[in-house]
């Protein structure tokens, strides 16, 4: 029992001495785990295109009509308005982290850099959450429209057996667009330059034939769910903006990252913005609101006007944008495995990169293989809702992210309780509007929780700005990524309990995961050891290896050894320690490190 408690003990004060640290941009950015850097072959189109192929999948074809028939009505147009408009405040705070920090990893090593390692593994289980899940669902939709394509039932090509599926179009479509990956970045993105342009003219086709049809009087009455209605819509039809977060995970491979990531992120989003409202009106236009069927909204709108080869041009449309969605996700879910390989909270054998392709072959096998057998053998719709909370969670630590690195700088000594009580106040009052709104709380209620938000707000115009970004800069901060956080935390609070339970229950074994693995294995805990030893500020964790038996050795000694003050440890143990000499200059200063362990020299 006694081992137990002290086992316990010395996870805890692990947790704490390493959960929470900060490291530097140089530390993050660290890749020679690697071996070999990732080709830089993605212009600013190459990602326009990556981001649109990310976000406008199949969703938009079944979203717009259950959004329309039973929330919005017309209103539906808004609501995407509203949808792009909270996704866009998400996309201008990625936009900021990207250009200043182009690493492969995305939104992990931006919570990272602000939060530390825990949040920051947090968000990457999330992540993971998002890309896998989402892979294999958009299979299991490539499955469902390649039977309405070849108009064959789709019992036929996806056999059931209760909770367990054999399905083999999906897990083909997840292998071959696996192996493209592999095989070059610059191959993938021809195919999904291809892709991407098929999909956008088969939009723009279905726009075009189906405007003619549409009539005046099925606009009125335009909000006949009010506002109400139409936020509930933009809860819907959020999540077919999600996606244009994967162009941040590319950064690695970008020409120019400082300048390209932004235009890559905003570009994709507002094009498809622009592509969904426009074929909003085309269905709303096209029948009656109450008419407009929820699983297949256009294809049956154009059965209803007597244009029913249009049926095989939507099919073929959806099955472009299935295409590029999936590409998108499993390029996303590999390059988030490299950076949990390289900072060792996944095994290091992950971050491996290809002297041949410049593409981390392993990560992409790991993940051909998990969300490959996903889409082959399970029905998971139930597990799909946990993307939608796991993604609006990790935006909404992006948008705080922007306002806490504005007034709040690691090394200045500034306190972080100002900043904090202030990003509490903002999130409190976002998720209480959102649950008055939900609820249907009187009017006032929400209306006094929207002005708690914007005092909660205005109070950061209070403190000094203590960072200001050298490339681009989100606009109007503190004010547009507040808002980013109300939009996506008012978006969590509709989403209902089971959602909530099961992202509980998935937060809860990640966090097991990380206790037992990571928090023994990462960077930052042999990082951390090699600054106790130096004695001083950051020592290079180039060799991460070294740095592992530096963690190891001092988790076997006993706990008198260390130092009461965390400088060192006493003098009498380091005489009885073996020696093991290795050399790394850096920045003019030769740190002569000998250890099994801890014993060190430091040479200028």
């Amino acid at each position: 029992m006694g081992s137990v408690k002290q086992t316990f003990r010395s996870v805890f004060q692990k947790f704490q001495r390493k959960g929470f640290v900060i490291r530097s941009f140089e530390e993050q950015n660290d890749r020679s785990v690697s071996g070999h850097d990732m080709h830089r072959v993605l212009s600013a189109f190459d990602l326009v295109i990556l981001g649109i192929g990310c976000t406008i999948g199949a969703g938009i074809v079944v979203l717009t009509g259950v959004a329309a028939h039973d929330l919005a009505g017309p209103g539906v147009v808004l609501s995407y308005v509203f949808g792009g408009i909270a996704a866009m405040l998400t996309a201008f705070c990625y936009a900021e982290f990207a250009a200043a920090y182009p690493v492969a990893g995305g939104a992990f090593n931006y919570i990272s850099l602000t939060y530390g390692e825990f949040i920051a593994w947090v968000a990457a289980c999330d992540l993971i959450l998002e890309y896998t899940l989402s892979a294999a669902a958009v299979a299991k939709g490539f499955t469902a429209y390649l039977a309405s394509l070849i108009q064959v039932d789709l019992s036929f090509l996806r056999l059931q057996y209760g909770l367990l599926t054999f399905d083999l179009p999906a897990l083909g479509s997840v292998v071959i667009l696996s192996l493209v990956l592999m095989r070059s970045t610059q191959e993938s993105s021809t195919f999904n330059v291809v892709m991407v342009s098929i999909h956008i003219l088969l939009i723009i086709f279905v726009i075009c034939a189906g405007f003619p049809f549409a009539k005046a009087e099925n606009y009125t009455p335009f909000l006949p769910f009010g506002m109400r209605g139409v936020f509930s819509g933009a809860s819907v039809i959020f999540f077919s903006f999600i996606g244009f977060d994967t162009v941040s995970t590319a950064a690695e491979e970008c020409k120019r990252p400082s300048r390209d990531l932004p235009i890559g992120i905003i570009g994709s989003l507002g094009t498809c913005t622009v592509l969904y409202v426009l074929m909003c009106l085309v269905i709303t236009g096209m029948q009656p609101y109450m008419d407009i069927d929820i699983n297949a909204p256009f294809s049956v709108a154009f059965d209803a006007v007597g244009l029913h080869w249009a049926r095989t041009v939507v099919a073929l449309g959806a099955l472009a944008g299935i295409l590029t969605s999936l590409l998108g996700s499993l390029l996303g879910q590999a390059r988030i495995y490299v950076v949990l390989g390289r900072q060792y909270l996944l095994p290091p054998w992950l971050a491996r990169v290809s002297e041949r392709s410049g593409t981390p072959v392993n990560a992409a096998k790991v993940t051909m293989i998990t969300a490959g057998l996903l889409a082959l053998l399970f029905d998971i719709d139930v597990l799909a809702e946990l993307v939608s909370i796991g993604t609006l969670v990790v935006f909404a630590m992006v948008c705080s992210g922007i306002i806490f690195r504005r007034y709040w700088v690691r090394g200045e000594g500034e306190p972080l309780r100002p900043i904090g009580l202030r990003l509490v106040a903002v999130s409190v009052a976002s998720i209480a509007f959102s649950i008055s709104f939900t609820e249907g709380a009187p009017v006032a209620v929400p209306i006094c929780m929207l002005a708690l938000w914007a005092a909660a707000t205005a109070s950061f115009l209070m403190l000094p700005v203590r960072y200001v970004p050298e490339t681009y800069r989100c606009p109007l901060c503190p004010w547009l990524p507040s808002l980013g956080m109300l939009c996506t935390l008012h978006l969590i609070g509709s989403l209902g309990w089971p959602a909530y339970l099961r992202w509980i229950i998935w937060l809860s074994l990640s966090t097991l995961v990380y206790l037992l693995y990571g928090l023994h294995r990462s960077q930052g805990e042999a990082q951390s050891k090699l600054s106790l030893i130096a004695g001083e500020g950051i020592v290079s964790s180039s060799h991460h290896e070294l740095g592992r038996s530096m963690s190891d050795a001092w988790d076997s000694l006993p706990s008198s050894a260390h130092h009461p003050d965390g400088a060192g440890i006493d003098s009498e143990t380091l005489e009885h320690m073996p020696l093991v000499g290795v050399t790394h200059g850096r920045q003019g200063i030769i740190q002569d490190v000998q250890l099994v362990g801890l014993r060190t020299e430091t040479i200028l």
